[in-house]
């Protein structure tokens, strides 16, 4: 049994949780700044966003390598891909432990990590909304035209301006 290769995936995966708590954290830190309304640290934040999800996606292809590999040692069948809780189960004390722990708050992050940027995306969405129907109010624009009667005196129908849109890329 070669401990390196198992000590290397219990390192690549504690990398990976690095990654994500980093990653949770400038979440929370844009729902702050999305409440004061910081569009400077909103853009910053996301562009630092950006840049750990790619550094997560670019190491998702060592830590499935060193999984096949030590399960591969294990004695697990390479086909389906094992994942983490197949490892957990004939990986040697510590670092059956370790794994797990590292498997169940990877899992716990990423469930906070996609509730929050939803709860973002909707309070952006919503935002958007709101400055739609602002401008809307403001400009008149969705109002009723019209004076309700047509050409020859016969009460007629009210016809409704379309409203201003604003862009919603988010």
């Amino acid at each position: 049994m070669d401990l390196a290769r198992i000590q290397n995936l219990c390192d690549l995966l504690d990398g990976h949780l690095e990654r994500y708590q980093t990653l949770a954290a400038y979440i929370g830190q844009e729902k702050k700044l999305l409440l004061e309304l910081d569009l400077e640290g909103m853009f910053a934040a996301s562009q630092v966003k950006q840049e750990l999800a790619l550094d997560i996606q670019n190491n998702i292809a060592a830590l499935v390598g060193a999984i096949s590999e030590t399960a591969l040692m294990m004695g697990l069948p390479p086909e389906p891909q094992p994942l983490l809780a197949d490892l957990v189960r004939v990986l040697p004390k510590p670092y059956d432990n370790r794994v797990n722990d590292g498997a169940v708050k990877l899992e716990r992050l990423k469930n906070i990590i996609l509730r929050e940027n939803e709860a973002n995306r909707r309070f952006i969405e919503e935002a958007m909304r709101l400055a739609d129907e602002t401008i809307d109010i403001l400009t008149g624009a969705g109002r009723l035209k019209g004076d309700g009667y047509n050409q020859n005196g016969a009460k007629g129908e009210k016809k409704r301006t379309l409203p201003v849109r604003l862009s919603r890329e988010v």
